[in-house]
């Protein structure tokens, strides 16, 4: 059954490993797992300007990024749209999003590792979002 807009946002909040799925240069899918970060209704992720994904990107920005839960009951939001790229340091984004993904003392390691790198960031703001909450099928 579909989650409302609100059940959506909550979900996509939560730093859940994403995967990512673009077009590789030959055509077939390419999808990996991704940390995202979900505000102001879009997801916005880094990636090292020399990855296979970021390249796939650039290329071809179409991107599907799928969110889901591990554990029962499962969630699943699924997001479809064109990426817009940006190149920069954020540091306080990285540091953010490492600690919510990691916790506060391998984040904050995990961070300070990267300080000062330049990423390429995605930003996606959905043409098209699918959901499901498999609780309310069994309610």
């Amino acid at each position: 059954m579909p989650m409302s807009k609100r059940e959506i946002d909550a979900l996509l909040k939560q730093p859940n490993v994403a995967v990512m799925a673009v077009t590789a240069p030959g055509g077939s899918p390419h999808a990996v797992p991704v940390w995202d970060e979900w505000k102001g209704g879009g997801a916005t992720l880094f990636m090292f300007r020399d990855s296979f994904k970021f390249k796939c990107l650039e290329r071809d920005p179409r991107i599907t990024l799928v969110v889901d839960t591990r554990k029962p009951p499962y969630k699943c939001v699924i997001l479809k749209g064109s990426a817009m790229i940006g190149f920069k340091k954020a540091d306080a984004w990285v540091r953010r999003v490492s600690i919510a993904y990691y916790g506060k003392r391998k984040g904050v390691r995990y961070a300070d590792s990267l300080k000062g790198t330049e990423f390429a960031f995605a930003t996606l703001k959905p043409e098209r979002i699918i959901s499901w909450d498999y609780a309310k099928d069994s309610a």
